[in-house]
């Protein structure tokens, strides 16, 4: 028999509020290029008067923390660039957007190999992961 107490929860929800809208920016391939990326971001928000709360980077993120990191990234060796990564890996800056990224076909496999099923590359920059994606 039917009862209606099987449909009551014991606790109350609040996934049924209403959630204020979110911007949220995505981006291609990034190659790297995070300085302009956010410098863009933020040159938009001003222009606005909005405030991005997320960054999707879809693509060839590149988180090259060091020289030996180009090594494990299969690119022509015109494209071996550092880019600004390594400022953001060693805290001399932090993303000032939460950043997530989904890697590419250009990436330092070494690292992202490191974090199969996800995890911070560096402060707010989160790396989705390869397994499950």
């Amino acid at each position: 028999m039917f009862s209606s107490r099987l449909l009551r929860f014991p606790f109350k929800s609040h996934a049924f509020r209403p959630l204020r809208p979110m911007k949220v920016a995505v981006e291609g391939c990034c190659h790297g290029q995070l300085d302009a990326i956010y410098n863009r971001i933020e040159q938009l928000e001003r222009q606005n008067n909005y405030r991005v709360e997320l960054l999707l980077i879809c693509g060839d993120f590149q988180a090259m923390r060091t020289q030996a990191d180009l090594s494990c990234m299969a690119v022509p060796p015109k494209y071996l660039e550092m880019g600004d990564f390594p400022k953001y890996y060693t805290g001399e800056k932090v993303a000032p957007i939460f950043t997530v990224v989904i890697g590419g076909n250009h990436e330092a496999s070494n690292y992202m190999r490191e974090l199969h099923h996800g995890g911070f590359l560096a402060p707010n920059i989160y790396y989705l992961g390869s397994a499950g994606v």
